[in-house]
């Protein structure tokens, strides 16, 4: 086990994030070392979703995390929930990361659940998660997804208020 833990945390040292633009302008990060993360970037998430041993991973986060924009990417949103899911499971009950990096990973997958429950038009649950996410750990991630969920929320008020107070007889 102790093995493990020294592979994984050498693999996070190694490993930069890339933020991968979602559904309308919505940031999703996945960990630019797994392989279905270079297949997000190449452009060939077919073939590489379809191939079983390639879904399946020794670091359980990252692959989740993957699947998760790779779904997204792919419009199964269904799948693409469930990964996202998943994803804040295991950063909530992995202990055997380095703690320099557990708050950074954590909100990561929040927000990138977030991303997931807006494609389903859960967006409540996305502002929930892109609040949390932004709690753990505010990153320039979190609070891009924030700040547009909250203008997208509150737009629609914004501009019916408006009108309200200018057709207001005086």
């Amino acid at each position: 086990m102790k093995t493990r833990h020294t592979l994984w945390a050498t693999s996070l040292l190694l490993a930069s994030f890339a933020s991968i633009a979602g559904s309308n302008g919505y940031k999703m990060v996945v960990i630019e070392e797994d392989l279905i993360a270079g297949a997000i970037s190449a452009g060939n998430l077919s073939s590489v979703l379809a191939d079983s041993a390639v879904v399946k991973a020794d670091d359980v986060f990252a692959r989740q995390m993957s699947l998760c924009v790779a779904y997204a990417k792919t419009e199964r949103f269904d799948l693409a929930a469930e990964a996202c899911n998943k994803a804040v499971i295991v950063s909530r009950q992995n202990a055997t990361r380095p703690t320099e990096n557990v708050r950074t990973l954590k909100s990561y997958a929040y927000s990138n659940r977030g991303v997931s429950k807006i494609l389903i038009g859960d967006n409540i649950g996305a502002l929930a998660d892109f609040q949390r996410a932004d709690d753990i750990e505010s990153s320039a991630v979190s609070q891009h997804n924030l700040n547009k969920l909250v203008m997208q929320l509150n737009g629609p008020m914004a501009t019916r208020t408006a009108m309200l107070s200018n057709s207001a007889p005086e």
